[in-house]
């Protein structure tokens, strides 16, 4: 006795072959998925590249801000030990400024009379006697433009003695302007008197502005300032003399 299997009918291979072609994806589907894969990856590589850059520009500038703020801190501190003898002074005690250029670009020269260790160090052998120090931009070992400080004790000196034989302490290559600003009276609408130039090198002025120029985070843009207003308590004692 033989059994028999009956034949698949044309609408049972039919559906058999829809089921079929449903595994698979048709060349438009295909393309369709790489390119949104591309435009996702694009999209994905541009905001990596995006916050890549602004992390980069943030850590260039608080970099150049912390530097900033630590040698604008050091003249604070030298400015407000600034030291002129009850007894009255003379060019010796004198506060020097040598004015070269404005703004970013400016590139002063400061110096004065002081007590302590700002600037130079409590370490040092003449941080407690009076004591010059000047502050100024220079190149360093690398040639590279930096803030520098010279200092150099007002006793004890040698006859020959020269401050331009004293090596300066480089404290900041960030640091690429220094401008400077002195006063010692009000003017008639009882504002600062702001002098661009010191000629009283007899004398130290009451209030100092200093204007700090650091490196921005983007090569080429412009430097970010840094000012502070300093008064020096001894500014009155020497126009008293």
């Amino acid at each position: 006795m033989s059994i028999e299997h009956p034949s698949p009918s044309f609408e049972t291979l039919g559906s058999a072959a829809e089921r079929h072609s449903r595994r698979g994806f048709t060349l438009l589907e295909i393309l369709l998925a790489v390119t949104i894969m591309g435009i996702v990856m694009t999209v994905t590589f541009m905001t990596f590249t995006a916050a890549t850059t602004a992390w980069q520009k943030g850590t260039t500038l608080v970099d150049s801000l912390h530097h900033g703020d630590y040698v604008i801190q050091q003249l604070v501190m030298g400015l407000r030990s600034a030291y002129y003898p009850e007894t009255g002074g003379d060019s010796k005690y004198g506060f020097v400024h040598e004015d070269d250029g404005d703004e970013a670009s400016a590139e002063d020269t400061i110096s004065w009379v002081k007590l302590g260790g700002a600037m130079i160090g409590r370490n040092s052998t003449f941080s407690e006697t009076p004591h010059r120090v000047e502050f100024f931009l220079a190149d360093d070992e690398e040639g590279e433009r930096a803030a520098a400080v010279k200092a150099w004790r007002l006793q004890g000196q040698l006859e020959d003695f020269d401050p331009e034989d004293v090596d300066p302490v480089f404290l900041s290559k960030r640091v690429v302007g220094f401008n400077c600003r002195m006063a010692w009276e009000l003017d008639e609408d009882g504002e600062i008197d702001w002098l661009d130039e010191w000629e009283e090198t007899n004398k130290i002025p009451t209030v100092v502005e200093i204007s700090l120029y650091v490196t921005p985070p983007v090569k080429g843009d412009d430097p970010v300032e840094m000012k502070r207003v300093v008064g020096l308590r001894v500014g009155a004692l020497a126009w008293q003399q």
